[in-house]
């Protein structure tokens, strides 16, 4: 019997929150709201029908976040809208619910074994992907032998075996596949779309929506009775559930919904005058070897040009000079690569955007992702289907321009993301591509069109726009503060700073010191794992898919880590170059005593998950020390004195005391990435063996843990490095006569050169390299009295931590309390199968955001 799944915590959380808030205020929400709160609440077992409810609840209200009242911080909060989205499980719910009802979509769709036959049509996951063909043999009791490869698969009357023909761009290819019955899923036949004139295509489509419309409304209504007779089967069926819900909640617990449907189908208005306009096609052939790299999945693309588009003012030129297009965005490597602008549907990334000046026009390099979504855009552009790319981008001013009896409006823009879509708006021969002409309206802002004459300027005006952003600025940055707060139990200290003006940054770091370093600064990015799911994900069976993206096996092995990832890169807000590894994961990486389970997975005997935060600190020789600031977002501002203030005696009887303030600076963190990397053979990397899994994550835990101390001691500060011990401004210094070998009057200076600066406390230790510890454990404190500088590691009563991340000669003593290392969240996995591929061996790559910093520079002493 199919166990039912449990709320996890987070989503206990809202619907706790939402019980508080109806009982407080008396408003928001339905009671069915409330009764599955109390369900979440309670950790009940929920049905496979409520979580396609909830699924159904967060989809339709979605809106309800553009809400005056739903963020905190805003007037009405929290709205009614706000309750009852809390009451079902919050963001938390959405999530669950969202991949939940995936996965059951995933199981609806699996081929039972007497639904297919030869001449079938059928999809499978493939690569991260879903590929498709045509069934050419099916066997039910034996082996099926792939052709051209070493494989083969055993078909059974509970689960047959197909041997498939593979199809690419509606056309048949060579390529042969075996698949399993319960692997396969049933398709409408596959035809060459060069077959299909524009009416078969417009029926196909009327066709295909009445049916996935008529299947929607069977799957969301309940059945109440069948009655079988000689002639008829009579189904009941149920009043839609949702329906009931939707007449419970009234106007004015959801009194902005009207407004937004008037402005929807607004929309639709104008999304039918721009189909309707006469369109022109040009594209560009990206199939060729130049433009597309398969196996880096990379496509080189143009971007814009300064080919004129038709707009509701007039004809737009987008400017292709250096001071006319703002490229910051787009250059960072972080812009988005969408499917039909759609910010929901990220396939990729940007990592290269340059302007070409002369041939005026924007090109770029594009990555794509490894989704299922990803892979299915990739191989349509590689098979020559999906050729047009359009730049989605917001006008930052329009200046007229009167040219050819006609009027031109020449913008200059910043680019926000690129698309790729079914018709382009620019199909210049400069571009592959253009701009999307059934998106023109996520394209533009309100602007202001600017003649070339001298014009008045409205200083009121200009006032006004001033304070209405200062006031917008001011809303998201004590929201912000607020949500810190709370979270931590701090609102006080929320007011406080949102009174004194204090930047989100700032009270990062002042909140920082006001809570526990154990306690995460921002709430941990869970995406729902069970304890059974974090125990089963493996990152053995992510490298192993990674190093051989072309192995069927492999990729659908390793389908749970890949979605997993998936999962992670929202919840973190990140794209991840490789597999980002989930919250529960990194809370439990040390996974001992485990056996291999009937399906293969990876089951634990005796559970005893540690921390991946703390395994680095049994491998580091700075970070037991150091103070740890863990769960960080974002850019953090450490408050620290500078100087301190100053008392004097008053000169004579009724003088005034010299006024004295302390000096208040700060120190900074921001996002750093490290990167860490072992080595594994190909043989070891396809064992099962439990052993192997840990092996592997012990060692990449290791080579971070080496990587963070040379960081923090020796960090360069430049070139994304972060600024260690030894090249802080400002630590103290000491000339050693002979580095090799200090005499323990140099070593303790050391020691004084920072009880001068009134530093000598907290953890006070020494840092000394293995071989010079060695000679420090045979140099006398003075001749002939057996008394040597090192003892028990110590020297002069503190003690010696010995590490090969310092460089030789050198030397370092100081309060380490006062060396920060911040820990941004998200852990990324990257494989790279080629550069040792003559060696039979695959790197693995760790990349994670870390930064170090020295709060107090007087607490160190560099000796050399």
């Amino acid at each position: 019997m199919k166990k039912m799944p449990k709320p996890n915590e987070g989503m206990k959380a809202e619907a706790q929150k939402g019980i508080d808030w109806r009982e407080e205020l008396g408003r928001g929400g339905t009671r069915i709201g409330a009764v599955r709160a109390r369900q979440i609440v309670n950790g009940e077992n929920l049905s496979d029908e409520t979580v396609k409810r909830m699924y159904s609840f967060f989809s339709r209200h979605e809106v309800d976040k553009e809400a005056e009242g739903f963020d905190s911080g805003e007037e009405g909060y929290p709205s009614n809208g706000r309750i009852a989205w809390a009451l079902w499980g919050g963001d938390a719910g959405y999530s669950w619910s969202s991949r939940l009802v995936e996965q059951m979509k995933k199981e609806d769709n699996r081929a039972e074994p007497n639904t297919l036959k030869v001449g079938d049509f059928v999809s499978w996951n493939s690569a991260g992907g879903r590929a498709r063909g045509k069934i050419i043999k099916i066997e039910r009791d034996g082996k099926i032998n792939i052709p051209n490869s070493n494989f083969s698969v055993t078909g059974t009357e509970d689960d047959p075996a197909a041997l498939i023909q593979v199809y690419r761009g509606g056309k048949p290819t060579d390529t042969e596949v075996g698949h399993k019955f319960s692997t396969l899923t049933k398709i409408n036949p596959i035809r060459d779309l060069n077959d299909f004139n524009s009416k078969k295509l417009e029926q196909q489509t009327l066709s295909t929506i009445n049916e996935e419309k008529a299947m929607k409304d069977k799957e969301d209504r309940h059945i109440l009775n069948v009655n079988e007779t000689d002639d008829s089967v009579i189904i009941e069926f149920a009043k839609h559930h949702e329906d009931k819900e939707e007449m419970e909640m009234t106007e004015s617990d959801r009194p902005y919904h009207d407004e937004d449907e008037d402005k929807d189908r607004e929309q639709e208005k104008e999304d039918r005058k721009v189909l309707e306009m006469p369109m022109k096609f040009r594209t560009i052939d990206l199939s060729k070897a130049r433009s597309i790299d398969e196996e880096k999945r990379t496509v080189r693309i143009g971007v814009s040009s300064e080919t004129p588009v038709e707009r509701s003012f007039g004809m737009e030129v987008l400017g292709h000079s250096e001071d006319e297009i703002n490229m910051e965005f787009m250059q960072s490597k972080t812009a988005p690569l969408l499917l039909d602008h759609d910010m929901k549907k990220q396939i990729g990334v940007v990592e290269e955007f340059k302007l070409d000046q002369t041939a005026k026009r924007t090109t770029a390099v594009v990555r794509f992702g490894k989704s299922a979504l990803a892979e299915e855009v990739f191989r349509d552009v590689v098979d020559g289907i999906r050729m047009n790319i359009s730049v989605g981008y917001r006008v930052d001013k329009l200046e007229r321009e009167n040219k050819d009896d006609d009027t031109y409006y020449r913008a200059s823009w910043t680019p926000m993301e690129i698309s790729s879509v079914s018709v382009p708006a620019d199909q210049s021969r400069l571009v592959g591509v253009g701009r999307s002409k059934d998106k023109q309206t996520l394209n533009t802002t309100k602007v202001e069109i600017m003649e070339n004459e001298n014009k008045e300027i409205n200083l009121d005006e200009v006032r006004s726009q001033s304070v209405d952003e200062a006031r917008k600025e001011f809303q998201k940055n004590s929201k912000e503060i607020i949500d810190l707060g709370v979270r931590h139990n701090k609102r006080d200290l929320a007011n406080q700073a949102i009174k004194d003006g204090v930047s989100v940054e700032e009270f990062r770091g002042e909140l920082l010191e006001n809570i526990s370093n154990d306690v995460p600064l921002e709430t941990p990015s869970e995406i729902g794992l069970t304890e059974k799911e974090t125990k089963r994900f493996s990152i053995m069976r992510a490298i192993n898919a990674m190093a051989n993206p072309t192995d069927r096996k492999a990729q659908e092995a390793a389908s749970f880590e890949f979605e997993c990832s998936e999962a992670a890169q929202r919840a973190y807000g990140k794209t991840a170059q490789g597999v980002m590894l989930p919250e529960e994961v990194m809370r439990n990486w040390s996974q001992r005593d485990l056996s291999a389970g009937s399906d293969g997975d990876l089951i634990g005997q005796d559970y005893r998950g540690g921390d991946f935060i703390d395994v680095l600190r049994n491998n580091s020789a700075v970070m037991p020390m150091a103070t740890m600031l863990n769960g960080l977002s974002g850019d953090v501002k450490i408050p620290r004195k500078t100087a301190a203030s100053t008392a004097a005696f008053i000169s004579s009887e009724g003088g005034a005391a010299g006024e004295s303030e302390f000096t208040v600076g700060n120190v900074s963190l921001s996002p750093k990435t490290l990167g860490a990397f072992t080595d594994v053979t190909r043989q070891l990397m396809i064992q099962s063996s439990i052993d192997v899994e840990n092996l592997i994550r012990n060692d990449l835990a290791q080579s971070m843990a080496i990587a963070i101390d040379d960081g923090a001691l020796e960090g360069s500060g430049s070139s994304g490095n972060p600024t260690g011990i030894t090249n802080t401004s400002g630590i103290n210094s000491v000339s050693l006569s002979s580095a090799a070998a200090p005499t323990f009057a140099e070593m303790v200076s050391m020691e004084t050169s920072v009880r001068v600066d009134n530093a000598l406390m907290g953890d006070l230790a020494y840092i000394v390299h293995p071989t010079n510890y060695g000679t420090l454990k045979t140099t006398e404190k003075a001749t002939n009295t057996a008394q040597f500088v090192a003892v028990n590691d110590e020297i002069n009563g503190y003690k010696v931590v010995v590490s090969p991340q310092l460089t030789a000669n050198n030397y370092v003593f100081g309060n380490f309390d006062d060396l920060l290392i911040g820990m941004f969240g998200g852990l990324d996995i990257v494989v790279d199968p080629y550069s040792n591929s003559t060696s039979g061996t695959v790197r693995v790559v760790a990349l994670q955001s870390i930064d170090t910093a020295v709060r107090h520079a007087v607490s160190f002493c560099a000796a050399s």
